[in-house]
């Protein structure tokens, strides 16, 4: 088993956040980066082909965008992955993960950092895998939608881990996608979901997300392993995280 990378612990990870986020607020290109983004992910009546219009257009620069607003906002979901994996015992390296909604990369090439190297990335739009593939840390890279059904390229109980980074916002990925990426983990395998916050304020489908969770462990699908709130994970928006282990 190879040896465990650093790791900073949430209020390090929380304090250097914060640190971005004030030194680069001062950027005229975070101004641009958010009037884009608010509009995009605070509209919500946009609709999921308005949403993939708008992506395609944005693939070139949202990398840099979001770099600029904060560097290591995948980072934690790289890590908790590592840490709930290697509590197990397993070998990173042999691990199958499929990272969900993957946009052009930045989970991918936090994995990668944690060892993890046998990875799949999905995503509705071509232009933001193509900006992924760029990266060079996926094994496989699929264009679909992302919902109540598996996508036709994939099947059940394929991978290790499943993560989403992202995927929650007005006009995206419906919630019953959870459930769908549960059927994708193997049993005893980890499901991490990581959104933004202020989403399950304001956009119906996300208000009940907790209430559905616990209806999921309650029927067997997984065991809650964690909810956890990181401080100023994006920006100013707090990060909400879920990791489920598959039953």
């Amino acid at each position: 088993m190879p040896s465990m990378p650093q790791i900073d612990s949430q209020m390090n990870i929380a304090a250097e956040n914060e640190k971005n986020h004030d030194t680069n607020i001062k950027n005229g290109k975070t101004e641009e980066h958010k009037k884009v983004w608010n509009s995009l992910v605070y509209n919500k009546t946009i609709k999921s082909d308005e949403v993939l219009d708008v992506y395609k257009q944005w693939a070139s620069s949202y990398q840099s965008d979001m770099d600029t607003v904060n560097p290591k906002k995948s980072e934690h979901v790289a890590q908790f992955a590592f840490e709930l994996m290697a509590a197990e015992g397993r070998n990173i390296a042999d691990l199958t993960v499929l990272d969900v909604a993957a946009g052009t990369g930045s989970v991918g090439v936090e994995l990668a950092r944690y060892g993890f190297k046998n990875v799949t990335a999905t995503d509705y739009c071509q232009e933001m895998l193509d900006k992924a593939n760029d990266s060079g840390v996926y094994k496989e890279l699929i264009c679909c939608k992302f919902g109540t059904t598996i996508p036709k390229k994939l099947y059940p109980r394929k991978f290790d881990v499943v993560v989403m980074h992202g995927g929650f916002a007005a006009g995206h990925i419906p919630l019953c996608s959870l459930h769908t990426m549960a059927r994708m983990c193997k049993k005893g395998g980890i499901v991490i979901n990581s959104m933004s916050l202020q989403y399950t304020h304001f956009v119906e489908e996300y208000m009940d997300i907790h209430s559905y969770v616990q209806e999921l462990s309650d029927s067997g699908v997984w065991k809650i392993e964690f909810t956890k709130v990181l401080e100023n994970c994006m920006a100013d928006r707090h990060a909400l995280v879920h990791a489920f282990r598959v039953l």
